[in-house]
């Protein structure tokens, strides 16, 4: 398990509320590297975050401790990336 330590790095929430989707993916929205691991950092939900692509601003951010993030990719892009690897090692 990695703890997010970049703005921008991919995550998913180890332990989710009942209202989120165990399987949504976050980026970090802020610099978590100055907050110790029981304090909440803020991040975005992937999902949402498409939704409002035009004005990602408007996309609504959560709050979550940060030792219950486990990151999943360094950037945007390596996530993306490893759909492309998943979907070439699976059956077709």
């Amino acid at each position: 398990m990695q703890t997010p330590t970049l703005p921008g790095q991919i995550c998913e929430i180890l332990t989710p509320m009942d209202d989120e989707n165990p399987s949504d993916v976050y980026i970090v929205a802020e610099d978590p590297s100055p907050f110790d691991l029981d304090d909440e950092i803020y991040i975005v939900n992937l999902r949402e975050l498409q939704k409002n692509l035009n004005n990602p601003s408007e996309a609504s951010q959560i709050a979550v401790q940060k030792s219950d993030l486990n990151v999943v990719a360094e950037t945007l892009e390596e996530y993306i990336g490893s759909w492309n690897i998943t979907k070439q090692e699976g059956p077709f």
